[in-house]
């Protein structure tokens, strides 16, 4: 992460130490006995093992007739995790800069980051590794996927086929995306996107199966796939299909990834 820091005094003025530094904040529940019956305390602390700290600019003498540009820059570490922004999942990155000066008070600033998920890459993919089945009494479902890995603001993409043993009337046929997330005691699962493929449909049974294709768009906030300290973020897909002869959906369902880089 490169980092500009900009000085533009009002007045003559002399520093004595300039430090930037770059904080990670977790936030979690926990409870503090066992026996609690609630969802916890609130939790918070720093991710970081060790600070992360730039000096800038030291034992310097700025005058109010231009701007004084110093530059820094941190290599964030592999171990630790990206921003998280969910209903219960928190982590949040933070710059903060601090000027020592002669004669005044200490000067700070500082601004939120967004630390991304590096793009996954998984090449050579069979169709078998991209493809998911589930057998009922009645009713074979199946997902052939073009992807399941994705960037937030991307698609997921593929068919769903369906091959009835007996007739059945289809109220609705659809695909949802959910995501799962846990800070400590606290969980949340929700339903962030769902898309129907056809409602009202009668399935007769044919040698061939009905097929679907579907085009799910994933939601662009920071909320990726991720799993560190107290704080995990899960991804499912599902493939329901609502009958009227069954009272529950026949469903299929697929763990997906979703980074957050471009």
């Amino acid at each position: 992460m490169d980092v500009q820091i900009a000085i533009r005094p009002r007045k003559g003025m002399k520093v004595k130490t300039g430090q930037v530094e770059l904080v990670c904040n977790e936030q979690w529940w926990e409870k503090e006995t066992p026996g609690d019956s609630g969802s916890g305390k609130l939790q918070t602390h720093s991710v970081l093992s060790q600070p992360l700290v730039q000096s800038f600019i030291a034992d310097t003498e700025i005058s109010a007739a231009e701007p004084v540009v110093r530059y820094a820059r941190f290599q964030i570490p592999k171990e630790v995790p990206p921003t998280v922004h969910g209903s219960v999942a928190q982590v949040s990155w933070q710059l903060s800069a601090r000027l020592e000066i002669e004669n005044g008070n200490p000067i700070t600033v500082s601004q939120e980051v967004t630390v991304l998920t590096p793009q996954v890459v998984k090449a050579g993919r069979s169709v078998a590794s991209l493809s998911e089945e589930a057998i009922f009494t009645d009713c074979t479902l199946a997902l052939v996927l073009v992807n399941d890995v994705v960037g937030a603001g991307g698609f997921l993409e593929g068919e769903l086929r369906a091959k009835v043993n007996s007739p059945q009337q289809a109220k609705d046929v659809r695909m949802e995306l959910h995501s799962s997330e846990s800070a400590g005691e606290r969980e949340v699962e929700s339903v962030r996107e769902r898309v129907s493929l056809v409602a009202n449909l009668q399935l007769n049974t044919s040698d061939e199966p009905y097929v679907w294709a579907f085009s799910l768009p994933v939601p662009a906030q920071t909320l990726p796939t991720v799993k560190s300290g107290h704080t995990a973020v899960s991804w499912r897909l599902k493939a329901v299909v609502d009958t009227e002869q069954t009272k529950e959906a026949y469903h299929l369902e697929r763990d997906v990834q979703v980074f957050t880089s471009t």
